[in-house]
C-alpha cells in the first residue's frame, strides 16, 4: 500500500512490513501504525526512522540500544510477551528513541522506554522501565568520540 511521508515522499509499503502498535506511541494516542525505514538508503547506519503511517509529518530516529549500551538490560512481563504474541526472543529487535540535537555529539537516547518490536508478527509496544539504572537522555557518544568529532 501507498503512504505519503514528509521526509521521503509516497512509499510502497508491504503488509508483512507495517508495525502494529495496539497501544500506541506514549503521547501519541492516535498513532497505532509505523514502518522501520533506513536513515538514508544510500549508507549504511545504526539509526533508521519509525515512520507513522497515520500522520506523514512524524518519524522518530531509532537505534539498537544495545550498539551502545552492550550491557543494556531490559525484561519483559509476561502480559508484555502476551501481547506481542512472543513465543521466541529470537523474533524480538528492540530501538530506542534518539534525539539529535545541533551538535550531533550530544545525541542521546531514551533507555528507559524501548520499543519492543516482534518481527515475526509486526506487533510493537513501547515499554517503560522501572528500574533507575536507565534515563531518558542518555548520551551515546563516548566522551573519546566526542573529542575526536
Amino acid at each position: 500500500m501507498k503512504y505519503e511521508t514528509a521526509r521521503f515522499g509516497s512509499l510502497e509499503i508491504q503488509d508483512q512490513d507495517i508495525l502494529v502498535f495496539p497501544d500506541a506511541l506514549y503521547g501519541f494516542d492516535q498513532e497505532k501504525e509505523f514502518a522501520l525505514l533506513p536513515l538514508d538508503p544510500n549508507i549504511e547506519s545504526p539509526m533508521e526512522w519509525l515512520q507513522s503511517l497515520r500522520t506523514r509529518e512524524l518519524a522518530f530516529i531509532v537505534t539498537n540500544p544495545f550498539l551502545f549500551v552492550p550491557e543494556y538490560k531490559m525484561v519483559l512481563s509476561d502480559s508484555e510477551q502476551t501481547q506481542l504474541e512472543i513465543e521466541s526472543m529470537e523474533s524480538v529487535v528492540v530501538r530506542v528513541i534518539v534525539t539529535i540535537p545541533k551538535v550531533h555529539t550530544e545525541m542521546t537516547a531514551n533507555l528507559v522506554a524501548p520499543i519492543v518490536i516482534n518481527q515475526g508478527k509486526g506487533l510493537a509496544k513501547q515499554v517503560v522501565l522501572t528500574n533507575a539504572e536507565y534515563d531518558t537522555k542518555h548520551s551515546l557518544m563516548s566522551k573519546k568520540n566526542k573529542e575526536i568529532s
